[in-house]
């Protein structure tokens, strides 16, 4: 069963306001004994119903049983001592007062039956205002987890439209790939460089290279008239992600890749060179 279903089902603010039905008491009191997820929901809401009828409730006046009772004695009573035709003024006057009794009894119903009603509204309302405050925290969930789809959706429009340029700038007429490979230290690793003169536009894609230690980071250089320019520092990541935009250099003669210090150096590290490729090559 799922419990969170069961306990936003209502049936447990019926249990609280006295309006289950001997099925549903049984119930609720089953599943409060096995589940302690329903008791500590059925005792907050029992807490909040007493709290809400303590403000709102009507209590019964006070001696009105007693009046009720003198109500269903007073023809007994009236049929024991008969009819008397010689009875004094002062005796009728007597009789006056059980009815300005019974009109102060009748009274006092009603204020109970108005009190009654008065709470049972208090208790339809509590009961209603449970399922609203229910409701909005559902529909509160519901559009955060819009809002994430959205955000999700959005990123992956990005990457969408990310590759996409990616693709256009490598089928590019213009675009040139430099291949970088290994060095002697560097094994069978392996990087390209697309390089467009006409777009202006540069994408390392990085095919092999080893992982490197925590404390370390690639970083990418172009040789410009036999000096090594800065292309900035990059992490490995999933093969999905071994295609980078860089930044573009003018007029290279061949790019290169070293492992640095985390954070890059104004250098390259030359016994470090895992890939070098010439434009030209």
């Amino acid at each position: 069963m799922n419990l969170q279903a069961y306990i936003s089902s209502g049936i447990l603010e019926l249990y609280a306001a006295g309006l289950a039905s001997p099925e549903e008491i049984r119930e609720v009191e089953a599943m409060a004994e096995q589940h302690p997820e329903v008791r500590k929901e059925l005792d907050a809401i029992q807490q909040t119903l007493e709290a809400y009828i303590g403000l709102h409730g009507v209590q019964p006046p006070a001696g009105l049983m007693g009046n009720i009772m003198e109500r269903l004695d007073a023809p007994l009573k009236g049929r024991q001592k008969g009819k008397d035709s010689n009875e004094s003024a002062s005796q009728s006057n007597r009789s006056y007062e059980p009815r300005d009794s019974s009109e102060k009894s009748m009274a006092s119903i009603a204020t109970w039956i108005l009190g009654l009603a008065l709470l049972g509204a208090c208790v339809a309302v509590f009961l209603f205002w449970r399922q609203a405050d229910r409701a909005g925290a559902q529909m509160k969930a519901a559009q955060e987890q819009v809002e994430q789809v959205k955000k999700d959706c959005e990123a992956e429009k990005a990457k969408a439209n990310e590759v996409k340029e990616q693709f256009i700038a490598i089928r590019h007429w213009a675009t040139k790939p430099v291949q970088m490979k290994a060095t002697p230290l560097g094994g069978d690793a392996f990087a390209v460089v697309y390089w467009n003169n006409i777009k202006k536009t540069a994408y390392l894609d990085v095919v092999k290279l080893p992982p490197p230690a925590a404390d370390k980071q690639y970083q990418l250089w172009a040789i410009v008239g036999g000096k090594p320019t800065d292309m900035g520092v990059f992490d490995i990541g999933s093969p999905a992600d071994s295609l980078r935009k860089v930044e573009f250099i003018e007029r290279p003669e061949a790019f290169a890749v070293t492992l640095e210090p985390k954070g890059g150096s104004q250098s390259p590290t030359l016994d470090q060179m895992w890939v070098v490729g010439s434009v030209k090559g």
